[in-house]
């Protein structure tokens, strides 16, 4: 009897030991496949935390990152605290004096009960039991995994460490390469940003001319409710739609009379060698970018980059270059391009003209509605104008 009893218990260990094992497995697998692609590192604690605390059924939980630039670690993340009660927890928390800061220091998680006898800074947050778990990135500590309270109002055990501390190790990684992916992104902007102001100093009264039309044309894009991804895709062609004047001689740039047929012909060839110039530039393996909150992979996205680039300058009515397609035919990123770029040309000066006032260039996109531009564009724009303080 003794003997089955001893075998009953051995089978019941064993069977909590392979239903761990097997939620430590579905974990890293749903970890891998969810949160792997996440290389937004302000958007990664939010995947993370939520998914402790779920796996875990525990009422709350926060996850800290070590700031460099502050040299301590802050709140990147958190669930189930009242307002109140965090902020009064992120105003008077100290890593150092806390249980977290102490399980990062140690590099070794901490599990305890909190009663009035601990000094700590986590006590104001009104929990009983609580479960500190460092994030470690190649034995160096870059933040921590805090939880509290299990709904079911039991304490955490060591199966529950073990999980988490597996969350903790494959957030680490996930972290690091998401600052790695932010740097590479601004390393590839700054690139873009100087390619694009190189262009615009070929002529002296372009300057700033492409940063301008971005800024218009993502405008437009907000208001015709563009997805994140769709914003990067146009501030991503209206920053280089340009670029292929690059290839056309600076004294066709800048000359002030009427240009020759043959020098209208460069010109017009501008558009064709800038996709030659962008085409292969975001299709290499490293090739993403991030304009402010706008984050995409160009290379996901390389046709409707250059096809935005190569056509902002034909015409609503199909007489424009250099396809002399018409309508819907044009691509929407080149037609909200074209607007923007003819409204910049119009109220800036150049080598032949002065700058026209705005209300002169307003009512010339509208005159052209419809012919040059789409007229659902022209009017958006036209209102944005009005919005921000244009006129007519």
């Amino acid at each position: 009897m003794n003997k089955i009893s001893e075998l009953n218990h051995e089978l019941d260990a064993l069977t909590k030991e392979i239903s761990f094992a097997y939620e430590e497995l579905s974990l890293i697998y749903d970890v891998s496949t969810r949160m792997g692609s996440v290389l937004d590192v302000e958007r990664l604690p939010i995947e993370v935390i939520n998914k402790a605390i779920d796996i875990l059924d525990v009422s709350c939980g926060f996850l800290l990152l070590f700031d460099e630039r502050r040299s301590e670690m802050t709140i990147e993340a958190a669930r189930g605290f009242s307002p109140e009660i965090l902020d009064k927890f992120k105003g008077e928390y100290l890593p150092n004096n806390g249980l977290a800061g102490e399980c990062v220091r140690k590099k070794q998680p901490i599990v305890c009960q909190l009663t009035e006898n601990i000094n700590v800074s986590e006590t104001i947050l009104g929990i009983k039991n609580i479960m500190c778990v460092p994030m470690i990135y190649k034995d160096e500590p870059i933040g921590a995994i805090v939880l509290g309270d299990k709904i079911s109002g039991e304490p955490f055990y060591t199966p529950n460490t073990k999980l988490v501390f597996a969350l903790a190790t494959m957030t680490s990684t996930m972290v690091q390469n998401a600052r790695l992916y932010s740097q590479l992104q601004n390393m590839f902007l700054s690139a873009i940003s100087s390619l694009s102001s190189a262009i615009d100093e070929k002529d002296n009264y372009t300057l700033g001319h492409s940063n301008r039309v971005t800024t218009y044309a993502v405008e437009i894009g907000k208001r015709m409710d563009f997805s994140e991804e769709k914003l990067g895709i146009i501030q991503l062609a209206a920053i280089l739609h340009d670029v292929g004047k690059i290839g056309v001689p600076e004294e066709v740039l800048r000359k002030p009379g009427k240009l020759t047929n043959e020098e209208w012909e460069s010109i017009k060839q501008h558009p064709d060698k800038g996709v030659h110039i962008v085409e292969p530039m975001v299709a290499t393996e490293e090739a993403m970018v991030t304009f402010d909150i706008h984050l995409i992979n160009p290379r996901e996205h390389i046709g409707e980059i250059v096809a935005g680039i190569k056509h902002h300058h034909e015409r609503f009515d199909g007489h424009g270059y250099p396809s002399g397609i018409s309508g819907a035919n044009i691509p929407l990123i080149s037609r909200i391009i074209a607007v923007a770029d003819a409204y910049d040309a119009m109220t800036s000066k150049r080598s032949y003209r002065d700058a026209m006032p705005e209300e002169i260039a307003i009512e010339e996109l509208r005159k052209n509605a419809g012919e040059q531009h789409d007229p659902k564009i022209v009017e958006l724009f036209i209102k944005i104008r009005q919005e921000q303080g244009g006129k007519n």
